[in-house]
């Protein structure tokens, strides 16, 4: 009895385990503004989409609208689109203390939206960025960068950060010359074709590879005795990364937000949790300050925030903390083949050669070759493949 017992239990608990389909019910479509001016003078930018269903792969973007930034001062900045969703301002401006501006939508459909008055936020610098060899929660050794701000003599309290990570791809094996393979023949038991031996005309054995961070990252010094930023944890990297195997660079951008800009991207993290998504208490629709002037039922998601910006950028390599190099990131078939041999032959020109069908594009690896050729999958040949 027990037994059956135990094993209706193992059942059940495997049959927990069966993928469902995601299926949205009540659906809202609703304009999503991503808007923050900051005070460096630059190109500003305004991003529009709406919202998706669940099982809908992406956003849709919100084209043909009309953006407008109106300052205190009665300057007006007039923003074009520049891509799907994206609108850029067309002169350069930054924003600037004791200035209010608000942000103005009118979309293709003519309803329009606008801003609730903003000033700049106070100014704050990173003190520093750095980089400490730990071991982290989950019991990994790496190298977690951290962050401080000594905000003592200011009055920023609210931050926001992203950063920019890049990192050198060398290509590991990489040679100066490429296979040219022309006047291919098959005769039905042996393949054949000419080669040329040429050196290549770009530089493909060195890559740069820059990547955003998707998420959201917040601090406060609201419940701090002294008002800094002390040993904030930006980035994590375990020691086997192959991000770090040749040089790294991070760069952290700092935002100093208003009250009202925390709250709502508190908010809008916790909703991004997806620890959260199956919770009995979710947080609820994020209510930002942007509203439909003409109906202020209708939802929208969005702020549009003024923030100080401050950055900073570190590099380090692996052996700066004393850890051996990571493998290379991506996994390199490496073959060796006698083009004596009829098969050899064969799959020499079928990898190499770029067929329509096939694009496996790969590169010989060592040196100009006789009867043996050394070649390796495009990754590890030619970084421009994987970066740029």
């Amino acid at each position: 009895m027990t037994s059956i017992a135990l094993a209706s239990i193992v059942l059940m608990a495997l049959s927990c385990r069966d993928e469902f389909d995601i299926e949205s019910r009540g659906f809202e479509d609703v304009l999503v503004i991503e808007a923050t001016l900051t005070d460096e003078f630059k190109f500003q930018t305004v991003k529009l989409s709406r919202t998706y269903p669940l099982n809908e792969e992406g956003p849709a973007f919100e084209n043909g609208a009309t953006v407008q930034v109106v300052d205190s001062n009665g300057n007006t900045y007039t923003f074009s689109q520049s891509d799907n969703g994206l609108y850029t301002s067309e002169t350069e401006f930054q924003a600037v203390q004791d200035v209010s501006y608000e942000l103005t939508i009118t979309t293709a459909d003519g309803n329009v939206y606008k801003s609730s008055a903003v000033t700049t936020s106070p100014k704050s610098e990173i003190t520093n960025l750095y980089g400490e060899l730990t071991t982290n929660n989950d019991g990994q050794i790496g190298i977690q960068v951290l962050l401080d701000s000594d905000n003592s003599n200011t009055s920023a309290i609210y931050f926001r950060y992203d950063y920019e990570e890049t990192f050198k791809v060398k290509a590991p094996y990489y040679f100066p010359y490429e296979a040219i393979l022309s006047n291919y023949s098959y005769d039905g038991i042996e393949t054949d074709f000419d080669v040329d031996f040429v050196l290549r005309q770009h530089e493909e054995g060195i890559c740069f590879t820059s990547k955003g961070f998707p998420g959201l990252l917040l601090a406060s010094t609201n419940s701090l005795a002294d008002n800094k930023v002390s040993r904030l944890p930006i980035r994590f990297i375990n020691k086997n990364d192959g991000i770090i195997r040749d040089r790294y660079s991070i760069l952290v951008k700092q935002y100093v937000q208003s009250i009202a800009s925390y709250t709502y991207y508190s908010i809008l993290k916790d909703l991004g949790n997806t620890e959260s998504i199956l919770s009995e208490s979710q947080p609820g629709f994020a209510e930002g300050n942007m509203t439909d002037v003409n109906n202020t039922d209708i939802k929208v998601v969005g702020f549009f925030d003024v923030a100080s910006v401050s950055e900073k950028r570190v590099y380090f390599n692996y052996f700066d903390f004393g850890l051996t190099q990571p493998a290379y990131l991506y996994e390199c078939d490496l073959r060796v083949l006698d083009i004596r041999d009829p098969l050899d032959k064969a799959t020499i020109f079928r990898l190499i050669d770029t067929f329509t069908d096939y694009n496996y594009n790969y590169q010989i690896a060592e040196s100009i070759p006789g009867n043996t050729w050394t070649i390796a999958s495009p990754e590890c040949t030619d970084c421009t493949s994987v970066s740029s």
